[in-house]
C-alpha cells in the first residue's frame, strides 16, 4: 500500500467536519503562529481524513487546526479558494482515533 501522502486531494472545506473525539487544544499565540505560518508558506502538510461516502464527507483524523486556520482566516480561504489539502485513510473509527493520537503525540503536545 502506498502512503496516503502520494494522492492530496483539494476538497472544499463544507465538506469537511470535525471528528468529536480530539483531545489536541493549541494556545491562541499559537494558532496565530499556524495562520502567519500558512500565510506565509503555504499549506505544506495535508490534513489526514477519513471518507464516509453515505454522507459525503470527510472527517478529520488529524489537522483540525489546520483545517480551523482555513475557515477563520480570510485571507487564506480567498487564497486557497475554499479548498483543503487533504489524504484519506480507510480504516475503521477506534484505529481512527489511535491515528489521531500519534499524530498529537509525534507533536509533543
Amino acid at each position: 500500500m502506498a502512503s496516503p501522502v502520494y494522492n492530496v486531494k483539494a476538497i472544499p472545506v463544507d465538506k469537511i467536519r470535525a471528528n468529536s473525539y480530539n483531545p489536541n487544544s493549541v494556545a491562541p499565540v499559537e494558532m496565530e503562529l499556524l495562520e502567519t505560518s500558512i500565510w506565509e508558506d503555504g499549506y505544506t502538510m495535508p490534513v489526514v481524513c477519513y471518507y464516509i461516502p453515505a454522507e459525503d464527507i470527510y472527517e478529520i483524523v488529524d489537522g483540525y487546526h489546520r483545517y480551523t486556520t482555513l475557515k477563520t482566516s480570510k485571507r487564506i480561504f480567498e487564497r486557497e479558494q475554499g479548498l483543503l489539502p487533504v489524504v484519506v485513510i480507510d480504516k475503521d473509527e477506534s484505529n481512527r482515533m489511535a491515528s489521531t493520537i500519534r499524530h498529537n503525540r509525534a507533536r509533543g503536545s
